[in-house]
């Protein structure tokens, strides 16, 4: 984050446009190191990231996440890094993340570090700070307090997404 921090402020003068999502992140993966207490994990979560660059598909981009979910729908943890987004593809990047997990619930205080490889669909909003997301990743967390390591695949899908068929059933009742 410190190296992050620096490049930023010793950088000659670019401008950096935001673009900005939220999502619903939905997920499966198994514990790999001890203690294994389930042979599945299932995760939920709601994701935001927000990331800074040039206005062009071509431009690497890098800013910030925040979660809020759930594990087996037991724990209640929050989480946040950084993130990282190459352009591989004009319409389809590669969005590699890195960060904290903390445990609000059941074991306040319970930590985790994670690190994400996220591959998708990301639109650039020329006229908005708004840009849509669905996408797949995978993901590593490691409980160094614990010793216990997990891996996870899943899905994302924008919010908005989710909202377009009452926005379009909305739309018809109107009319």
């Amino acid at each position: 984050m410190v190296v992050f921090a620096s490049v930023l402020l010793l950088a000659p003068t670019v401008t950096a446009y935001p673009q900005w999502s939220v999502g619903l992140s939905l997920g499966a993966g198994a514990r790999l190191a001890p203690p294994v207490d389930r042979e599945v994990l299932i995760t939920a979560a709601v994701r935001s990231d927000a990331t800074f660059g040039a206005r062009t598909p071509h431009a690497w981009r890098a800013g910030f996440f925040g979660a809020v979910g759930t594990t087996d729908f037991v724990t209640l943890e929050v989480a946040a890094g950084g993130i990282l987004h190459i352009p591989v593809n004009a319409s389809f990047p590669v969005l590699l993340s890195a960060g904290a997990v903390l445990d609000v619930t059941p074991n306040p205080g319970r930590t985790a570090v994670l690190g994400r490889i996220w591959w998708g669909s990301r639109s650039l909003n020329y006229h908005s700070t708004y840009g849509m997301t669905a996408g797949f990743w995978a993901e590593g967390r490691y409980r160094p307090g614990e010793g216990s390591a997990d891996v996870l695949v899943g899905v994302d899908a924008d919010l908005r997404f989710l909202a377009l068929p009452f926005v379009m059933l909305a739309g018809w009742l109107q009319h």
